[in-house]
């Protein structure tokens, strides 16, 4: 009797059966997964780009060349500041897998570079750090492998669309560290391009009190004058530039669950039509209806936890093996391994048992099993 009603009984003795709707909800688990990692690339690609931002506040003019000196006697009044550092910058474009983002080359003096490598433990791990003066710049490795520079290259220069700087700026340093940066001298911007705006780099006293810095210095500037950059501002941005995206998103993860659980309900419907003979005759000798709804609940929620595991190994293969052949050596990103996208697919099996479940039950109480050992004999 126990053996009967094991779910695992009809799987072991029948896999050419069961294979195919473990395999389809396994194949739909790779398509919801994989669409999902791919959206939150994007996420991770802003925040991995800017994530320098977590460390620090930004402060640019607005209207003007430079922060108006009241803002900046303001902001040097603030408690929380320890350190604000003037920045000049040039950008080098990143490729990304949604498109081309830009990306800070900071114009810094020595101290400043150097205050900036502390707070976002970064270190220099090949080449050397620019010379005061000098048209040279160092990069995180990823973004030199991403614009698919190395030492001694020209990553920006006067007749490039992309990447302009009124002279040959060189890569003489390779960074690795918590956070992606570039760095180069603020006294070379500062003479070659004096009429592009000048902010600053606000560090607040000790990395714990800089959120506390953000706010302090959002309250107190003025908006028509300047603008406070904080990590805040960062994901309420990408948030919003992404909420379009997420819905449709959800519309299509909807669309696919409501379709796999409809193909998935009749292939179970299927199966239990060829097992009438069975159910019969156990409903004959006794066992209820409720005894058997809950053989086929467990039955199907088996195909279902196994279909959706085996889908997750494969989407986690499959996009470990195409982050690691194609998008590393590009410099792009994609983690394999989001947990969010994998709870995106977990409506699906649910979705499904609710969906098989609730149609055999209706089989179920509409059996006449008599009729049924009838025909067969």
């Amino acid at each position: 009797m126990h053996t009967v009603l094991n779910p695992l009984f009809y799987l072991r003795r029948n896999l050419s059966k069961t294979m195919p709707l473990m395999l389809v909800i396994a194949m739909s688990v790779v398509m919801v997964a994989s669409v999902v990692t791919v959206v939150r690339s994007i996420d991770l690609t802003v925040y991995t780009i800017y994530g320098y931002n977590r460390f620090l506040t930004g402060l640019t003019p607005r209207n003007m060349l430079a922060v108006d000196e009241n803002v900046v006697k303001k902001v040097r009044a603030i408690p929380q500041l320890g350190n604000l550092e003037g920045v000049h910058s040039y950008q080098v474009p990143m490729k990304t897998i949604f498109g081309r983002l830009t990306f800070p080359v900071f114009g810094l003096t020595g101290e400043g570079r150097k205050l900036l490598m502390e707070r976002c433990e970064v270190r220099l791990s090949a080449g050397r750090m620019p010379t005061e003066g000098e048209p040279e710049a160092a990069l995180s490795e990823e973004v030199a492998r991403n614009i698919g520079a190395k030492i001694g290259d020209v990553i920006m220069k006067p007749d490039s669309e992309d990447s302009y700087a009124p002279l040959p700026i060189k890569l003489v340093g390779l960074l690795r560290g918590k956070v992606w940066m570039g760095l180069m001298s603020k006294v070379l911007v500062d003479f070659n391009s004096p009429f592009t705006w000048q902010g600053y780099l606000a560090f607040a006293r000790t990395p714990g009190q800089q959120r506390e810095l953000d706010e302090a210095m959002d309250k107190l500037v003025d908006k028509s004058k300047a603008r406070v950059w904080k990590f805040a501002y960062l994901i309420k941005e990408t948030r919003s530039s992404l909420s379009n995206l997420y819905l449709i998103l959800t519309l299509i993860i909807t669309i696919v669950v409501s379709t796999i659980s409809f193909v998935c309900g009749l292939l179970t419907n299927i199966y239990f039509t060829q097992r009438l003979p069975e159910v019969a005759t156990l409903s004959a000798i006794g066992y209820t209806r409720e005894r058997l709804l809950w053989r086929a609940a467990k039955e199907t929620i088996l195909y279902c936890v196994l279909g959706w595991a085996l889908g997750c190994l494969l989407t986690m293969t499959l996009l470990g093996s195409v982050r690691a052949l194609l998008l590393e050596p590009r410099g792009l990103l994609l983690n394999a391994f989001d947990i969010n996208a994998y709870v995106f697919t977990l409506p699906l099996p649910i979705t499904i048992i609710l969906f098989a479940t609730a149609t055999i039950g209706i089989r179920l109480s509409r059996l006449d099993p008599v009729s049924i050992i009838e025909r067969r004999g």
